[in-house]
């Protein structure tokens, strides 16, 4: 039967104490002590009631939650195991990768690139003003485009002669690779710079002379191997002259992937003859590892443009391979090195504060 309430029970020993009055005392205090006990029971009945609801729901859901806390148990040892190997895997990825990036720009030359331009290291170099530069680039010249992990390059064969240098009148040269640098802001992706600062991107074209039938064997002869270094400015509007290799970059996403380029035209990253006067020269290396010396390098002064949109499709070339777990944003940048006793010449007096070091007089 359900409870009944205290509150009528009260009520109820109220009225009826009334009259049981003129009752004896005992029989009084007897009756009342029993209505007590009474409403006591029924309050206790109700709370049993309840907790017997509570206990059946219980029991009905205890087999799921007995299976599930099973399931946990069995397959503890498992998750437990594949987190260490993975903490484990992680610390190990981290370590080399920190150790791999260190060793990969540390070289013993004391000529190596790429280096700080300041006004205050660098010496006038008569013999370099009015220089000219012929260039002769096939038009529809057959690269491959290769992604090595630590760069992006553009790579050709054969012996033409394509480039001379009225300052080097000995040499005739050939282009032998375009390597592209980029960072992710606007003054941190040269290899390069000025004062201190930096630009977008930086592209270098390296040439070998047409004496030597490879780089390996260019680099050991001086001025066998020249570098042209062109600075690229962040710009808004898309530069077209860049749309023919940005294209390229689908094809080239991961490390290891490589693709035949037919009909590339190199001549338009070439700066214009007036855009030419202005450049600085020194002896350094190349700025990729194994960072051999031997590389005359020329810096242009003035800048490319580069289109924001254009950096972004560079930004996602990546330094891991396609089935690699972990994903590496290709870092294609190695630090300023030192310039320690080498000449750093300008071919215009307002780029050098040094002593005018005479070439040419």
């Amino acid at each position: 039967p359900p409870p009944l309430s205290l509150s009528f029970f009260f009520s109820f020993i109220f009225r009826f104490s009334l009259l049981l009055l003129p009752l004896s005392n005992l029989f009084y205090q007897s009756f009342l002590l029993l209505l007590l006990q009474m409403a006591f029971l029924s309050s206790i009945q109700g709370k049993l009631q309840g907790l017997k609801e509570q206990a059946s729901t219980l029991a009905e859901g205890a087999p799921a939650i007995s299976a599930h806390l099973q399931t946990l148990k069995d397959g503890a040892p498992r998750i437990i195991q594949s987190a260490r190997n993975a903490k484990s895997g992680i610390l190990n990825k981290v370590g080399l990768d920190s150790l791999n990036k260190m060793m990969s720009t540390v070289s013993g030359g004391q000529k190596q690139s790429p280096i700080d331009i300041t006004p205050l290291v660098t010496s006038f170099g008569e013999h370099l003003v009015d220089c000219t530069f012929r260039v002769e680039y096939e038009k529809s010249g057959e690269f491959k485009a290769v992604n090595s992990g630590n760069g992006l390059w553009l790579r050709r064969e054969g012996n033409e002669s394509e480039l001379a240098i009225s300052f080097l009148p000995e040499e005739q040269y050939h282009l032998d690779a375009i390597n592209w640098h980029w960072g992710t802001e606007p003054m941190n992706g040269s290899e390069h710079s000025i004062g201190g600062v930096g630009y977008a991107a930086e592209v270098h074209l390296y040439h070998r002379s047409t004496r030597f039938a490879n780089l390996e064997t260019a680099l050991k002869s001086p001025n066998g191997v020249v570098a042209i270094s062109l600075f690229l400015n962040e710009s808004h509007d898309v530069n077209e002259a860049l749309t023919p290799f940005i294209n390229l970059l689908s094809n080239v996403t991961f490390k290891g992937n490589e693709v035949r380029v037919n009909h590339y035209d190199a001549n338009v990253l070439f700066p214009s003859p007036e855009k030419t006067k202005e450049f600085w020269v020194y002896d350094g290396s190349e700025t990729v590892d194994p960072f051999r010396e031997g590389v005359t390098w020329i810096i242009f002064r003035s800048a490319l443009p580069i289109s924001s949109s254009q950096l972004e499709r560079l930004r996602t070339v990546k330094g891991n391979g396609y089935d690699e777990e972990t994903e590496r944003r290709m870092n294609p940048l190695r630090p300023i090195q030192t310039l320690n006793s080498r000449n750093l010449l300008s071919s215009f007096r307002s780029g050098a504060n040094a002593p005018n070091l005479g070439f040419g007089q």
